[in-house]
């Protein structure tokens, strides 16, 4: 074989592989004047743009230009001319189809063989799903940095990996500080579930707005709604775990205030009518399923004379009796029992567990002898009475209502028989007074 004949069997040969690459490249390789014009148009820019060769061969690069980026063209070609490369240069083209590309071009100068500069060589590679991935975590980043909740990560053995602002503002922490350092910071040490969250974290668990305290740097302890997710690497193994934190120490608070409106006496501090009436309900319903105990006793008591002090002091004088005999009925009743304000001058109390009939003797003596004592109010010594009916569940009556009604006809008896004394409810006589105490 000949010298020149082995010369061009090696040039066809490098040509064959050139070809080669170009076809089989991923990337999009294309050929272009110096005035934007295709040469050439490889298959992997017919997949990227859409475009056919036969459809882009002597069409101007523009075609794949959106309108906010035809500048670019005239700016890399003047490069190309003063024989500049355009090194990954990241922009966006327009698809056949309309839709928008994010590309990263490499553009190099094309010589001849005396050296000069004869077209251009563009390598393009869609990088739109990464532009995505990296928009979205951008988002997320943003996302969590702007979020007013405690958003933070844990390794499985509780270190904290990750800290927001907003960790920053409700446990006062800063990212360093608490970055590396055990979540134990947090936990409240009166709270044995604490560590609830690391447990479900470590048993590739999930919890949605999970209730618990935590304190922050000051050891102010705060109600929290926490929402946790397993972090989970590539193969699905768990990490860690991910905590969405919020501070409900307000929204507690303001629920606990409404439920005390609802169901408390504002000027007394007592039980009103109907968290009594609950109450009781619940209790008959025990002593039908015999839990507890087998009878209730309920005492309907009536301030007496209750009109004068309002009438020859005012108001404001009357509610502080009202305040005072609310105090001396707490004071002489046990906790367990319920105290409530039932209406005006009325109150109403169930005792708690058996009550023999001696003892409740005792017992309803030394209240109408504590409300006896005398009581300064305004420079006043006030002298309380009450007449008190006395019901017992299930003997007297088997509704609440019914209860109610004999009680309040039991304490009416007591009143008729001269005040400041109580009577047991008596089918055969309405009620019996008890004036030998």
């Amino acid at each position: 074989m000949t010298q020149k004949r082995q010369d061009i069997n090696i040039s066809l040969f490098k040509e064959n592989i050139y070809q080669s690459i170009v076809n089989s490249s991923f990337d999009a390789i294309v050929c272009k004047t110096l005035d934007g014009i295709v040469l050439n148009w490889n298959p992997a820019a017919e997949k990227i743009f859409g475009y056919s060769a036969d459809e882009m061969v002597g069409e101007s690069m523009l075609k794949i230009f959106p309108d906010n980026k035809k500048q670019e063209e005239a700016d890399i070609l003047e490069k190309i001319r003063r024989g500049e490369v355009v090194n990954h240069f990241q922009t966006v083209r327009t698809h056949k189809s309309g839709r928008l590309i994010d590309v990263s071009v490499t553009i190099s100068p094309v010589y001849d063989a005396d050296g000069r500069i004869v077209a251009a060589s563009k390598i393009a590679r869609d990088i739109t799903e990464q532009v995505k991935a990296i928009r979205i975590s951008h988002e997320y980043q943003a996302i969590v940095e702007s979020s007013e909740d405690a958003i933070y990560s844990l390794s499985l053995d509780g270190t904290v990996t990750s800290w927001n602002a907003g960790a920053e503002h409700i446990f006062g922490f800063s990212t360093d500080e608490i970055l590396g350092q055990s979540v134990s910071a947090l936990y409240d040490e009166e709270n044995p579930q604490s560590d609830d969250i690391l447990k479900a974290i470590n048993n590739g668990e999930s919890l949605e707005h999970y209730i618990t305290t935590r304190k922050n740097k000051d050891g102010l302890v705060m109600n929290m709604s926490e929402t946790v997710s397993p972090l989970q690497d590539q193969n699905g193994k768990v990490i860690g775990g991910s905590i969405i934190a919020r501070n409900i120490t307000h929204d507690i608070a303001e629920q606990q205030l409404i439920w005390k409106q609802a169901n408390y006496d504002n000027l007394t501090g007592l039980a009103n009518r109907d968290l009594f009436l609950k109450s009781l309900t619940h209790e008959m319903e025990m002593v039908q399923d015999s839990i507890s105990r087998d009878n209730l006793v309920l005492l309907f008591l009536d301030l007496d004379n209750f009109k004068d002090f309002n009438d020859n002091y005012g108001h404001d004088f009357g509610d502080e009796v009202l305040r005072h005999a609310a105090d001396v009925l707490t004071k002489t009743c046990r906790n367990a029992d319920l105290i409530a304000r039932y209406a005006g001058d009325e109150f109403i109390i169930l005792l708690s567990g058996e009550f023999p009939k001696k003892e409740l003797k005792r017992f309803v003596d030394r209240l109408i002898s504590k409300l006896n004592v005398p009581y300064p109010i305004n420079g006043i010594d006030c002298r309380l009475s009450a007449s008190i009916g006395i019901v017992q569940y299930p003997s007297d009556a088997l509704t609440a209502s019914d209860l109610l009604k004999k009680a309040d006809q039991a304490m009416y008896a007591a009143k008729a028989a001269g005040r400041n004394q109580y009577c047991y409810y008596e089918d055969d006589a309405s009620a019996k007074a008890l004036i030998d105490h």
